[in-house]
């Protein structure tokens, strides 16, 4: 297998360290603006030497982003190289048209790496899918975010401080958005829900709430209850045929699994009607971990394993987030006009515990509050 290279970043230049302790799999192009000392004979700026060249069968998109990610996948595919990706963003937005045309030319788009990091488990989602009725898919999928919130739980540090420890560790983005946003975590169970339900999910329906805010405050608040916060992303079936599909810190028990996650790994669990609950573990962010996912969907493709396992969804699913009730630890210094307990003060606002209230109703009540308090935190608990 002969493949191109797009992009030569963290992942993109794990996967070439990867790559060069085998004989089956060799780097021939590299798509990179920069240069880098010894590889200037691989390295282009021009992609069409990519597209061109007959001996190139496979592209590795690594570039990261919308664009011009989309338009090089959608260029390979067209000249009939497949695609292997980890870019959970790009996928969550194009995924019916990158996987129609994948089906319609005749070549594979692999973006298995794009949920998980090094655990394999969208390959295994397709699979639990071919031989069960899936209801429920969620967990700790950013590892970036799990190791934030567990560093300031377990060592008493300050946000700002452990996440500029994540950058210079290479876990967090110099523009962290993405992660401390809950966006990656948002594109990831969009693209696990629509393996899971065979529906297609999109993002702008996926309520979403990161952990820009939490506080150490907060946190002191979580102990007094015997909680620990992760970022959780879920998914299910509802009574009526329609999913529910959202993003939010969420206060687990001391006990729990996703308790017990630590540093930058993730937990992901999917429920079946006839297998009941399986629950997935590894690391979940960096560059071995992503780059052993990447090289799997290699491996697949070389040795011609397909994706005959993943259907291509049909439609789109209707995301319904108001039948889902739990409460939520709340700190704002918001006007608050709602039954609940307040727990205190904390900080220059107060932390609440709400009473059962719908994901929706929650996200919605945030936005609102947020006019007045734009560093309001909030936490659903999971009970």
């Amino acid at each position: 297998m002969k493949i191109g290279l797009l992009g030569l970043g963290t992942i993109g230049s794990g996967i070439y360290e990867h790559l060069l302790k085998r004989k089956d799999i060799q780097v021939v192009r590299i798509l990179e603006l920069l240069r880098h000392p010894g590889l200037e004979h691989l390295e282009t700026s021009d992609y069409s030497e990519i597209l061109n060249d007959p001996e190139i069968d496979t592209v590795v998109e690594l570039i990261g982003g919308m664009e011009p990610a989309h338009t090089f996948t959608v260029q390979a595919l067209k000249a009939g190289k497949n695609v292997v990706s980890a870019n959970k963003l790009m996928i969550s937005h194009h995924m019916e048209e990158l996987l129609t045309l994948a089906r319609d030319i005749g070549v594979q788009y692999r973006y298995d790496a794009s949920v998980g990091g090094s655990i394999p488990f969208l390959y295994n989602l397709m699979r639990h899918r071919s031989a069960d009725r899936l209801t429920a898919v969620s967990g700790i999928v950013n590892g970036t975010t799990n190791l934030i919130l567990d560093t300031m739980q377990t060592e008493g540090r300050g946000f700002d401080e452990v996440l500029k420890q994540a950058q210079e560790q290479g876990y967090a983005e110099a523009n962290p958005s993405a992660d401390i946003d809950g966006v990656d975590a948002q594109c990831k169970i969009c693209i696990a829900s629509a393996v899971a339900y065979q529906k297609f999910v999109r993002p702008e329906s996926v309520d979403t709430e990161g952990i820009r805010h939490i506080t150490g405050e907060d946190i002191i608040f979580f102990k007094r209850l015997n909680r620990v916060c992760r970022l959780i992303a879920s998914s299910a079936l509802n009574p009526d045929g329609s999913i529910s599909a959202f993003v939010e810190p969420t206060l687990v028990s001391e006990g729990s699994t996703e308790a017990a996650v630590h540093a930058n790994n993730n937990t992901i669990s999917v429920t079946g009607e006839y297998f009941g609950l399986h629950t997935f573990q590894g690391q979940g962010a960096g560059k071995d971990p992503t780059a052993f996912a990447v090289e799997l969907g290699l491996r697949d493709i070389l040795d011609g394993v397909t994706q005959r396992l993943d259907p291509i969804p049909e439609g789109y699913a209707d995301v319904d987030n108001g039948q889902v009730c739990h409460r939520y630890y709340l700190r704002t210094a918001a006007p608050l006009n709602m039954s609940g307990e307040a727990l205190g003060p904390c900080g220059s606002a107060t932390a609440y515990l709400t009473q059962p209230m719908s994901v929706r109703a929650m996200h919605d009540l945030a936005t609102e509050l947020r006019k007045a308090d734009p560093s309001l935190f909030f936490a659903g608990i999971n009970e």
